[in-house]
């Protein structure tokens, strides 16, 4: 389980926030503990490089003897209340002149106006050395100054340098946690704020008005906006089964009552034996546009949902025409002749059951608007890098004008009142169509006998490639 996963946004602050403020606080500890301890010891010794400077400023050479007076205060200035140890040593070579003679060797030799400074340790105390030399003459060797003193001041002063330092920071950190809880309170108000206004929505019209984003902290946009982006994809699927729901029940209304009335008829008992037949004909008619409404209505469905399947490589040609065999028993009954003009293959990549339902309600189409006893012609082209299908029939065409109309749902021209249709075939094809990225395009047909009227659909499927 992820560590916090369940954990509230103002839980998840908190916690951000303590982590980082007590990183801070150890890092301002540990950095303000070093510079403590450099601060402590640069004071320190620069009083005791004062002390060794009033020695060794004494010390001459008379006679080829060195001399030096210790003056009164050399050793007072390094004076504390600790009460610390001063120890020195003023050597000439191995020669001791004054001083402590057991106090340990300087490992180095400094400079003219130099001082070096060293930790040692000395009667079983840990003492701070600082060593100067005086160089009297070339021919004599340097006189060197070493005063040391014990430890216990500097560690007094480093030690409530510290403490106030850690004084200092429980304080900060004490008043920032009292501040952090209405701080992140503070911080997450945008969000409360917009959960009280998605909460006061109501089950109605404003539902699916979209937020304010432009008051919201640039954080939050973001989540607005894709939110607003769902609520119109819910808007328009919510649209869409509303007019679904009152399409099919309006268009499936006249079908059912034809059926009921038919069935009625039948049953009557003083009724000859030829209307009882023609009235069964007439029910199985009814169910016959009843199930090709319902499948219609489906196929709808299925392609306003938009979901584009996954496309592959297909075989143009074949596909049409099996297509056209499926619908060949009902072009049969109306006298029409079905011609494939496809000489050379074409592969297109494009989803097979969906140009096989396009092209299966356009040539259902041309069978029920097309001249009986007229012919539809289905061509497969290749032009550049695209793949063409065409569908062409003899029928009475679809006027200029009315050309956009078509593709709308349910919308019929006022010459097919009369005949059986829903309006939705071509509302099917530019639907599926736009799923998989089809153009679609309506024209007239050529000269079939028929004073050039007729229709002619335009498939045009993107990457389409001629095969040899």
């Amino acid at each position: 389980m992820v560590l916090g996963a369940g954990w509230s946004l103002a839980r998840r602050q908190l916690v951000v926030l303590v982590s980082s403020l007590t990183g801070v606080a150890l890092l301002l500890g540990l950095s303000g503990s070093w510079y403590i301890h450099n601060f402590a010891e640069r004071t320190s010794d620069r009083v005791l490089r004062a002390s060794a400077n009033a020695v060794s400023e004494t010390v001459t050479l008379e006679r080829g003897k060195v001399s030096l007076e210790v003056p009164p205060g050399a050793f007072g200035m390094l004076e504390d209340s600790a009460r610390d140890n001063v120890y020195y040593v003023v050597r000439s070579g191995r020669q001791i002149i004054t001083g402590y003679a057991d106090f340990p060797v300087a490992g180095a030799m400094p400079a003219p106006d130099e001082t070096l400074y060293r930790y040692d340790r000395y009667l079983g105390q840990n003492v701070r050395v600082a060593t100067q030399a005086r160089y009297l003459t070339d021919n004599h060797p340097p006189v060197v100054v070493e005063v040391a003193e014990t430890l216990d001041e500097r560690g007094l002063l480093e030690r409530r340098m510290l403490t106030g330092l850690v004084a200092l920071e429980i304080a900060l950190v004490a008043f920032a946690a009292l501040l952090i809880r209405p701080a992140v309170n503070w911080g997450l108000q945008p969000l409360t704020r917009l959960r009280l206004a998605m909460d006061a929505r109501r089950a109605n019209a404003d539902v699916f008005v979209p937020l304010d984003a432009t008051q919201a902290p640039w954080e939050l946009r973001g989540l607005i906006e894709a939110f607003n982006n769902l609520l119109q994809r819910l808007n328009r699927t919510t649209r869409r089964v509303r007019e679904f729901t009152a399409d099919a029940s309006h268009q499936m209304r006249t079908p059912l009552a034809a059926l009921r009335a038919h069935l009625h008829l039948a049953r009557q008992g003083g009724i000859t034996e030829a209307e009882r037949q023609m009235a069964l004909a007439e029910v199985d008619a009814s169910a016959g546009r009843l199930q090709r409404l319902l499948n219609q209505l489906l196929a709808l469905a299925r392609s306003e949902n938009g979901l584009k399947q996954a496309a592959r490589p297909v075989e143009l040609n074949a596909l049409v025409a099996e297509t056209a065999r499926e619908l060949a028993p009902q072009a049969i009954k109306r006298g029409i002749e079905i011609h494939l003009d496809a000489e050379t293959p074409v592969m297109a990549a494009i989803d097979p059951l969906i140009l096989a339902e396009m092209l299966g309600n356009l040539i259902d189409n041309a069978i029920h608007y097309g001249r009986a006893d007229g012919c539809i012609t289905l061509r497969v082209l290749h032009a550049g890098n695209e793949a063409v299908l065409e569908v062409e029939d003899d029928g009475p065409g679809i006027p200029p004008d009315q050309r956009s109309a078509v593709f709308q749902r349910f919308h019929r021209l006022p010459r097919d009142y009369d005949t059986n249709g829903s309006g939705l075939g071509l509302a099917i094809v530019r639907s599926l169509a736009d799923t998989a990225g089809v153009r679609v395009e309506l024209g007239d047909g050529g000269d079939s006998g028929n004073g050039g009227r007729g229709l002619l659909v335009r498939l045009t499927i993107p990457g389409g490639e001629a095969q040899p």
